[in-house]
This record gives structure tokens, sequence and C-alpha cells, in this order.
């Protein structure tokens, strides 16, 4: 597993948030239907509350703690939560806490996919790979809130970041990558990576001051992959088709609504 020192990943960030926001001035300019979308805190970060040494993660824990039984998840002003939302808050709220604080985790998670993918999924699935949004959140989030996003987390999943990697027959986020084409979506000007082989020969290496470059090949004898200044890597990507027997609103391809206000609240 590689170390991202916060530097590194401040400067991912803030390159992820750089693209995402130019994706946006870039709707808003064409009078497409992104013209009321987020800033770049929606994607990738902007300093604040979940800048790069602050990863987005979905309030509530499903770690070790006392936590509110399913039968009491109930909204604090009456009413009942949904099942997808009950759903992610099972096991996941803490005793004491109010489980629409740790519902609004989920969502904002949710929203931040939603809008950044809606634009370019590799910029959504980059900003899980630098751990600007932390893929264990990211996880829980798609699995019951917004599961029309979870091509982008699988792809971040297979994908990985700067550092040095060991290269198995099967990736294992945050440990290992698996043989295959990637590109990197945002790139520093001093982008470069290296692929050795069992005995530390180079198979392949390269330099990219733009996205456009950025491809790399690890071949199934690999042995290790390394990148410096490319902050992720991903597979292909691509959204998934809206069904033809679906209407606009259900589609798997369509952005959901996260953010609706929990059952029994008012907005």
């Amino acid at each position: 597993m590689s170390v991202r020192p916060a530097r590194a990943r401040r400067a991912a960030a803030a390159v992820l948030a750089t693209a995402a926001a130019v994706a946006l001035l870039a709707a808003c300019g064409s009078g497409g239907h992104h013209a009321t979308a987020a800033p770049a805190t929606a994607s990738a970060g902007s300093g604040g509350a979940h800048g790069a040494d602050a990863p987005s993660e979905a309030a509530g824990s499903a770690a070790s703690g006392p936590k509110v039984p399913d039968s009491r998840l109930t909204p604090p002003g009456g009413g009942a939560f949904s099942a997808p939302e009950k759903k992610y808050l099972s096991g996941r709220v803490p005793k004491g806490e109010d489980p629409v604080a740790v519902l609004e985790g989920g969502q904002e998670v949710c929203d931040r996919l939603t809008r950044t993918s809606a634009i370019d999924p590799a910029v959504a699935a980059s900003a899980v790979v630098t751990g600007d949004i932390s893929l264990s959140g990211a996880t829980a989030a798609v699995r019951t809130l917004c599961p029309d996003q979870a091509y982008v987390v699988t792809a971040a999943a297979h994908g990985f970041g700067d550092g040095t990697h060991p290269v198995a027959a099967r990736a294992v986020a945050g440990t290992s990558v698996a043989p295959g084409r990637y590109r990197a979506p945002s790139v520093s000007p001093t982008c470069t990576w290296r692929v050795t082989g069992a005995d530390g020969t180079t198979l392949a290496s390269g330099a990219a001051a733009t996205p456009a470059k950025a491809v790399l090949t690890v071949a199934p004898g690999a042995r290790t992959v390394s990148s410096s200044g490319c902050y992720a890597w991903l597979p292909p990507i691509t959204a998934p088709a809206p069904s033809a027997s679906a209407s606009p609103s259900t589609s798997p391809g369509a952005p959901s609504s996260p953010s609706a206000t929990p059952s029994g609240r008012t907005s």
C-alpha cells in the first residue's frame, strides 16, 4: 500500500476541484441542465469542512460501539425514514446522536458523486481514489442511497493513486493493481509513471502534462507500477445506458435525488 503525504493529497484535491469547476462553468455557459449545479465542492472539495485533509466520510459508523436499535431509528420530529434510508442508518447511528445528521452525511456523499459524475464520471471516481471522498463512505452511501452511482465507486475501487503498488491478478483497493489499461483524468505538469517486471526491469514508462497523454498499460507479467504527480489512475469508466423500458426518473443512468428531505421532516 502506498503512502500519500498530506501535501500530495492537497495538490490532488486542488487539481480535481479545478477540473470540476471548469466543467461546471462550461455547462453554465452552454445553458445546459447543469447551470445550477453546486460549485467544485460537490466533487473534489475546496478546502472547507471536507478539504484535502478531511475526506468526505458519511457520518456514523458500523464499527464497534453502542448503536441506536433499528426499531428506534425515527426522525426527531416524528414520521419515519424510507426503507433505503433506514437500511443505510442500520448499525451506523451511535447512541445519543441524531440519526438525521448521520443520514445527511450519506446524502452529502451521494450529492457530490451525482453532481460530478453527471459532468465527468472519471473526476468523481478520482475524488474517491485520492481519498477526498472516502471509499468506505462512498460504498456505504451508494449501496442504499444512490445505487445509480455504483459504477463510479466500482471504477474507483479498481483504480489507484500515486505511489508504488504491487501488481496482482485481481485488484484490491489500496493494496494491489490488476493488469489492464488506465488513464489519469487530472494530472500535474510533472506526472510520470513506471511499470516494472519481476527482475526490476522497466516494462513501460512515461510522462504527461495533460490528461490526454496520461495513459498506461500494466502488463500481466508486471510486478509493480508507480507514479508521481498523476493523482489517480482509473480503468475505463462509462455511465450505464438508460433502460429503454425505464422512465427518465428511474433509469439506471439518471441522477437520483439523494439529498431529499427525510420522511417526517420539513425543509
